[in-house]
């Protein structure tokens, strides 16, 4: 078994912490935690982690990001559609070479866990064998990973585009092997967005997530001339949100990035169908998309986490991402670090089991300095707040899932 010590702090609810100065843990072989307590240490054999001068977090969750975007960070466009046309379909064609997709997936999951993510969704380019390479790397760094081949059969360079009989076969080929891996790497659906897929591709890629009890993902209102788009490509439908529920993308297991442009009805769509919501405030400053509003989006009732958009957002670093949202909404940081851990978790419908540091959950820890910025035991909304307006890759030491550590400085 294994014991951690450190000042541990978790979170119940946006509003509600779990907060244990001079804490421990004990994680049994199977990576779960089976006690977590202060001070007075049970007796036993132990691995000892000995993190005293540091945080104890529960795993970090990248909800939103594209893995052959990675080298495309910090790419100047007046709009998404430009952006995506001049500089990330380019990059993307790329990932037709092996050698490509498997350097570029290398490099960015050792970015991601060195940067405190144990959970991230992926998107990865519109290859079949690229986004087999991204599950493989994932399978040997360690993280936990839903990852998903891009759909497109339209508005896109030629050589990116499919059919709905060939998204399927795809599909369900990669899901066969890797849905379900370790319980710890999952296929989810991605149609790019309703401007690159069909109504016909929309529906099939509907239809093999359902069969297989897969997770979807796509984008939803990011931008203005995106949505004037959708609605000149679908005249018949009353809003962009309405054009995934006509196709049957929405539902409890999907997952909609950015969602600013909305109407009331559109929420309420998607509060009824129980879709979460990706919030990429990095993304939508720098794309200058703008303002998703938490206020609104809590109004609705719907789950909420936290995604870099890589490279959409500039930062892979989650911290990073939660400055931005704080300047897009102001929220507090312990409502940021909520999302960001047990939020995050109940967006993929995992809140038994990861997302906070609690028996009987397995043991996803970010470990972080807060110096500095902060002394370890400083006052915990002091710790967060300055963790999260100067924060960055330099406060992270280590990272674990399952309580094996798969990075550390």
């Amino acid at each position: 078994m294994k014991l951690f010590k450190g000042r541990i702090v978790s979170f119940k609810s946006d509003e509600k912490t779990i907060d244990i100065p001079d804490g421990y843990i004990i994680v049994d072989d199977m990576g779960k935690i089976i006690e977590v307590g202060q001070k007075k240490i049970p007796s036993g054999e132990f691995e000892v982690f000995d993190f005293s001068k540091f945080v104890i977090f529960p795993g970090f969750f990248d909800i939103h990001v594209h893995l052959p975007q990675f080298d495309q960070r910090a790419r100047w466009g007046k709009n998404l559609l430009e952006w995506l046309e001049h500089y990330i379909f380019p990059a993307e064609q790329k990932f037709a070479r092996d050698e490509v997709a498997r350097d570029t997936a290398r490099r960015f999951f050792n970015s991601l866990v060195s940067n405190g993510t144990t959970t991230a969704v992926i998107y990865s380019s519109a290859h079949r064998s690229a986004t087999e390479i991204a599950f493989e790397e994932a399978r040997k760094i360690g993280i936990r990973a839903l990852i998903g081949q891009v759909l497109m059969d339209r508005n896109a360079p030629l050589e990116m585009l499919t059919t709905p009989e060939r998204a399927k076969k795809d599909i369900e080929a990669v899901a066969s092997q890797w849905h379900g891996y370790d319980d710890r790497l999952f296929y989810v659906v991605t149609p790019r967005f309703a401007i690159s897929c069909s109504m016909e591709l929309m529906k099939a890629a509907s239809e093999v997530a359902v069969a297989n009890g897969l997770y979807i993902q796509s984008h939803l209102s990011e931008q203005v001339p995106e949505v004037e788009f959708v609605r000149e490509l679908f005249p018949d439908i009353p809003n962009y949100t309405s054009v995934y529920h006509a196709a049957g993308l929405l539902g409890e297991k999907t997952i909609m990035a950015h969602a600013i442009h909305l109407s009331d009805k559109e929420l309420e769509l998607l509060r009824d169908t129980g879709t979460k919501i990706a919030h990429c405030p990095s993304s939508n400053f720098f794309l200058h998309s703008g303002r998703m509003d938490m206020e609104l989006i809590e109004k609705y009732d719907l789950d909420v986490g936290v995604g870099s958009d890589v490279a959409g957002g500039p930062f892979i670093n989650m911290l990073e991402v939660l400055r931005d949202a704080y300047y897009a909404n102001r929220i507090s940081p312990i409502k940021a670090f909520y999302h960001l851990t047990l939020g995050g978790a109940k967006v993929l419908g995992w809140e038994t089991k990861v997302g906070t540091i609690e028996p009987g959950r397995e043991a996803d820890f970010t470990i972080i300095d807060p110096r500095p910025l902060a002394n370890v035991n400083d006052e915990l909304t002091d710790v967060l707040a300055k963790l999260m307006f100067l924060g960055d890759d330099r406060n992270v030491v280590a990272t674990f899932v399952r309580g094996k550590q798969i990075w550390h400085k």
